[in-house]
């Protein structure tokens, strides 16, 4: 049998499905897959569906072991996360203050939504700018209730943009560099100067997996959105240029696929594989 610190959980929440792996010190991996209806916008049948959704999952990985012990990580789809970056004087601040913060400037992107996320922040090396996440309470709560009921021990609910900068960003350079996060075809790009975020930009970008054929959908998607959807590298000139920065400052750009899918991207970037959720 094998001891409970040795089976760990790990789920990755996306708009339309959950994955879940029970992981144990020696029997395969066992995945679960479960269709998932969107968290937006939050209505409060649609928490009761979500809530449903990921008990119903959690019981069949059940099945497979007991989880009571288990440690359990979550990645939560940068699809379903919303962001922000923030400037100004943090450093003398204090925690309760740049909570203040991050929620004032959330409100400003998502008015009385607001409530239904939890706000998360981090402040980036030299304290002159706040990164800030909104996290679906949707996905929260009932998470937190269920690894509850089940013994489970809730280690971590990150975004995945999050998830990847932490296990990735220690290798930039101090130089201007880039740091790419890709789920689908939507990304998650920053500008990382002195080891801090100085800024972002979010949005859908053409990123393809390698060896592979574009498919359909994102043939129509290239051919009746090509207004707004551009290339990774023409949303990082973009992103250059309204910080005052030159390409030819930028001395690193990493890319990272939340998706366990090699990717294919221009010369200058450094595909990196992710890791799993619960390292």
């Amino acid at each position: 049998m094998s001891l409970p610190w040795n089976r760990s959980v790990e789920l990755r929440v996306e708009p339309d499905r959950l994955l879940t792996t029970l992981a144990t010190g020696w029997r395969p991996r066992r995945h679960v897959s479960a269709v998932f209806p969107s968290v937006e916008p939050l209505e409060e049948d649609q928490e009761t569906a979500v809530a449903d959704r990921l008990a119903a999952a959690m019981h069949e990985l059940e099945l497979a072991g007991p989880l009571r012990g288990a440690r359990c990580s979550v990645e939560v789809d940068d699809r379903l996360v919303h962001f922000d970056l923030a400037e100004g004087d943090f450093e003398v601040q204090g925690d309760s203050q740049l909570q203040a913060i991050a929620a004032a400037c959330l409100a400003e992107l998502l008015g009385d939504d607001v409530d239904s996320h939890e706000v998360r922040w981090s402040l980036q090396a030299g304290g002159r700018h706040l990164f800030i996440a909104g996290v679906p309470r949707s996905i929260v709560t009932p998470l937190a209730a269920i690894a509850d009921r089940q013994g489970s021990r809730l280690a971590s609910i990150q975004p995945g943009f999050v998830r990847h900068w932490n296990a990735f960003a220690r290798a930039l350079p101090k130089e201007p560099a880039l740091f790419a996060v890709v789920s689908g075809t939507h990304v998650v790009v920053a500008c990382v100067v002195g080891k801090a975020i100085r800024g972002i930009s979010i949005g859908q970008s053409l990123v393809t997996p390698a060896d592979a054929t574009v498919s359909a959908p994102t043939a129509a998607l290239t051919a009746t959105a090509a207004s707004e959807v551009s290339s990774l590298d023409e949303r990082v000139a973009r992103l250059l240029a309204s910080l005052g920065i030159e390409q030819t400052d930028a001395t690193e750009f990493i890319v990272v696929s939340s998706d366990p899918v090699p990717l294919t991207a221009s010369p200058r970037w450094k595909v990196v594989q992710p890791v799993a959720a619960s390292s």
